[in-house]
């Protein structure tokens, strides 16, 4: 079977059947294992497609490596869906003191705090324009409500 990515389904050239793979709790259609290990607990790291965006995918520690091209898309794209509950409680002193090395180039990614609501930090690679969320953060930032500018 092949991965249909768009779809979010495997595909059989052979007899054409469809099997669609099961989300982890996070709503993530795991799609099949990569090479590269997770930033914080070194499993491997599974391909994934999140609201039809493609991810890498920690099923261990449930953390995500998301393309910087598809931050604001995909934010917009959990906005449209009912299940973003999320504890906007203070932001993890022990999340902004760590160094995590990216998945893809090695390098240390940049940690810092998320400019936007939800209260969280996060880590990002610029040479490889990916930025790496921890369990529950996109859901934070998703479920925060938007910056009113006044004037």
């Amino acid at each position: 079977m092949r991965a249909d990515r768009e779809r979010a389904i495997f595909v059989c050239d052979y007899c054409g059947s469809h099997a669609v793979p099961p989300a982890a709790d996070d709503g993530v259609l795991l799609l099949g294992q990569t090479s590269h290990p997770c930033p914080v607990c070194v499993t491997v790291l599974s391909t994934g497609s999140l609201e039809s965006y493609d991810i890498l995918y920690c099923e261990h520690c449930r953390g995500m490596l998301v393309s910087m091209d598809d931050f604001q898309p995909l934010i917009s794209a959990m906005r449209t869906v009912d299940r973003l509950a999320a504890f906007l409680g203070p932001r993890s002193s022990a999340d902004a003191e760590r160094a995590l090395n990216c998945p893809k180039c090695g390098e240390a990614m940049d940690g810092h705090p998320y400019g936007g609501g939800g209260n969280v930090n996060i880590d990002s690679c610029e040479s490889c324009e990916l930025i790496w969320l921890d369990r529950g953060e996109l859901r934070k930032i998703a479920s925060a409500p938007d910056r009113v500018a006044y004037t």
